[in-house]
């Protein structure tokens, strides 16, 4: 979905599960949210700024701060300046861990706030068809992902249930069919219990076509 272009038509495949109206109206609210948490471009000036200034930045700090102490080193010890190239590494690191939260953190918590708002509206939904369904209807699940930094296109997943198998184990019979009160006993548990009554023989007649005992 894009909010650049008109909604796609209906899918005849979820005419059993939304109707032609609640689809658009749908579509266009998902892409109305969506757009309002998307600024492409603005988000990819932004992180540009952001990679550049995380390297630069710290560099500087560093160059800066070890500088400073180099003319602070006047009449100190030798053997502080270690201590002094230490001290402004620790600078340059805070400087960058800085930059991550000042430049990376609004933009992680307003991408955020669009996808809670998002979720929030589908489960909204969920509860609707839940409700308005009937008993026996199956009801579609719709999970949206919103558009990334580098990604400018809403992805939006609907699930149907399949329909239900007349040969599963718990399908409904009509009542008309009724389940078998006992299974039927099998060919070598009917061969034993005849064995045991007799020779298998009705007469001159066997009963099994294995019998080898056959009276000519």
């Amino acid at each position: 979905l894009s909010h650049t272009q008109p909604p796609p038509l209906f899918p005849i495949e979820l005419q059993n599960y939304v109707s032609p109206d609640k689809w658009e109206t749908r579509v266009r609210a998902i892409t109305r949210i969506a757009s309002q948490y998307s600024k492409p471009t603005l988000e990819r000036c932004w992180m540009l700024l952001s990679l550049i200034l995380t390297f630069v930045a710290p560099l500087v700090a560093y160059y800066v701060a070890l500088h400073h102490f180099n003319r602070q080193e006047v009449g100190q010890r030798e053997d502080q300046s270690d201590q002094f190239i230490w001290e402004s590494r620790l600078i340059a690191f805070g400087v960058m861990v800085g930059l991550w939260f000042v430049m990376f953190l609004p933009i992680a918590v307003w991408k955020y706030m669009g996808r809670a708002r998002m979720n929030k509206m589908v489960d909204g939904w969920a509860k609707d068809d839940i409700r308005t369904a009937s008993s026996y209807v199956a009801i579609s699940t719709w999970k949206v992902a919103m558009p990334g930094v580098f990604r400018d296109g809403i992805v939006l997943v609907i699930t149907c249930p399949g329909p239900p198998s007349t040969f599963g184990h718990e399908s409904y019979l009509p009542p008309y069919i009724a389940t078998p009160s006992e299974a039927a006993p099998s060919y070598e548990v009917t061969k034993r219990f005849s064995s045991l009554q007799g020779e298998g023989k009705f007469g001159e007649i066997p009963l099994y076509n294995d019998s080898k005992d056959i009276a000519v």
